[in-house]
């Protein structure tokens, strides 16, 4: 564990434990699924989804039931950062829940949690309504698998009766990353695509408004337009470019991530991309690897950034010197 890491924690705590008065409960929490009344403050934390398990350690709390993360977890099912943040609290380590798409109902019923938070989760409203016969849950706020990780941390501060506490890590973490990109000047206000290799003939271009495109946006950058026509998909905020026309994405630099060294190597070697001027010229990220791909761009959380984002901005500071380059 990194000396850096651990002084930001230990900060952290000790603003947390100079915060302003507890919060009041019970507290109620307005949702896309309905709403959770929390009586009292919750004791015992079960998460699910992506994000919150992070959120709930980093406000000092030991959750009894976090999500299995098979996607940058390794065998455990625990991201690096996660179990860093286990560590450096002196938690036990929570129960892992069982690897599956769907909630496993009697894994966390026998948890017996005072509140589920999920905020970033793919719950359905059937789900929602038998989790709810369990505990009060936490939704997300709009539609499923999307909110940003400030919605995270907001969300998972009020349930837990840490609301100030909540927004000082937000204001924090949001310092924290300014400084990175402060680091490299030549990202100000340079226009970039978040791009994701669909292997279908096409990439997604990920618009302003994805979360994933938003920690750029909100450092200083400028999210590429979309495309004339081009389709969008579902959420309406990203469109995909068919690799003949990847040339024409309107941007001065490319960011992607990729699983592994191969994926990206074989996506860059095709003569369709390479055909780009934006690839030409190296303006174009190298960032690889699942639990970097999963701390930047997947289940961001101020956990996950203090983790990774000094890497990415690194990165992303040499593409956009690339692209600036005569």
């Amino acid at each position: 564990m990194s000396l850096r890491y651990l002084l930001l924690s230990t900060a952290i705590g000790l603003a947390f434990a100079g915060a302003a008065a507890a919060q009041q409960f019970p507290v109620t929490i307005e949702h896309a699924l309905g709403s959770a009344t929390i009586e009292t403050k919750p004791e015992r934390v079960v998460t699910w989804g992506w994000s919150a398990q992070d959120v709930v350690i980093d406000l000092g709390i030991a959750p009894v039931g976090m999500p299995f993360f098979a996607y940058g977890g390794g065998e455990d099912g625990i991201l690096p950062w996660t179990e860093e943040a286990i560590a450096a609290h002196g938690f036990a380590m929570p129960t892992i829940l069982p690897n599956t798409n769907e909630p496993p109902l009697e894994a966390i019923a026998a948890l017996d949690p005072d509140v589920i938070i999920a905020p970033y989760s793919g719950l359905t409203p059937e789900e929602y309504e038998v989790l709810s016969a369990i505990a009060p849950v936490v939704a997300y706020p709009d539609k499923p698998w999307f909110a940003s990780w400030q919605d995270v941390v907001t969300l998972t501060g009020r349930a837990v009766g840490l609301e100030a506490e909540a927004e000082k890590l937000i204001a924090d973490t949001q310092a924290h990353m300014q400084a990175e990109a402060d680091k490299y000047p030549e990202t100000k206000g340079m226009v970039f695509a978040n791009i994701v290799n669909r292997n279908d003939g096409q990439v997604a271009v990920r618009m302003e408004g994805d979360p994933r495109v938003q920690m750029f946006v909100d450092v200083g950058m400028a999210a590429a337009p979309h495309l004339d026509g081009t389709g969008t998909n579902d959420t309406g905020i990203a469109y995909f470019v068919s690799y003949e026309n990847f040339d024409r994405i309107p941007a001065d630099m490319l960011i992607s991530f990729f699983n592994d060294q191969a994926s990206f190597d074989a996506f860059f070697a095709m003569d369709l991309i390479k055909l780009s001027p934006l690839v030409a010229k190296g303006a174009y990220t190298s960032l690889i690897g699942e639990e970097l791909t999963m701390a930047v761009g997947g289940a961001v959380t101020p956990l996950s950034i203090r983790w990774g984002f000094d890497k990415v901005m690194a990165e992303v500071g040499r593409a956009a010197a690339a692209a600036k380059a005569q």
